[in-house]
């Protein structure tokens, strides 16, 4: 009888030990599920920063920077050197100051995207803004509004003129929409995503001048 009661003590400690160490191993676990699903958020957390920064600049790349000089001799040349601080960042918003056709100024000569060299574009884009300012002062409209048509081509001065001559997202998006028969596509910028969840139509940027119109207002902050 004292054997048997012995036995089923130690079975009875070998079964607790069974579950003390079961019990342990599933905590271990489950510690490092949960250490690995935080690493893996934080990750995600870094990645969708890191894109939203890139998709919604807020500053002048060092390589817009370095484009100042030419801006400022073409902005003088074009009469607007006033200027300045929105044509840089209309390249900003264009190129980022990459490639060769920084200001992405080529389609308003009527030619193929890309076509220009980086001097060329940055003389035509200075000309072309200007172009844009002198409608909207003939017209009686806004500084951005001529932004915008850097952006939709100068005939968008017409129509914001008629619409009150103060650009905002909300007449950029009706000329938008009719000029893509309401066809939109997907926009995952920030300020797309604040506005209607992430799109725009598939016309221009509609968002263009609030674009360059954030970055001038925090580099002068």
């Amino acid at each position: 009888m004292a054997s048997l009661k012995r036995q089923r003590q130690t079975s009875r400690l070998r079964t607790r030990k069974k579950s003390r160490a079961a019990l342990a191993k599933r905590n271990r676990t489950l510690w490092f599920l949960g250490a690995a699903a935080a690493l893996i958020l934080c990750a995600a957390v870094i990645v969708h920063i890191g894109i939203s920064n890139k998709r919604s600049p807020k500053k002048y790349s060092s390589m817009v920077k370095n484009y100042k000089p030419l801006i400022e001799q073409y902005a003088e040349e074009a009469g607007i050197p006033e200027y300045v601080d929105y044509l840089m960042a209309i390249m900003q918003v264009e190129s980022g100051g990459r490639g060769k056709d920084v200001m992405q100024s080529s389609e308003s000569l009527g030619l193929p995207r890309n076509t220009l060299d980086t001097e060329e574009s940055i003389q035509q884009g200075c000309a072309y803004l200007a172009e844009c300012l002198e409608s909207c002062q003939r017209q009686g409209c806004d500084t951005l509004t001529a932004v915008q048509a850097y952006n939709y081509g100068v005939d968008y001065v017409d129509f914001v003129a008629v619409r009150g001559g103060v650009e905002t997202i909300e007449i950029a998006e009706e000329f938008a929409a009719a000029r893509s028969n309401g066809e939109t596509v997907s926009y995952s910028n920030r300020i797309a995503r604040e506005y209607n969840g992430g799109y725009r139509y598939k016309y221009g940027n509609m968002f263009y001048a609030e674009l360059v119109n954030r970055i001038v207002q925090s580099e002068k902050k």
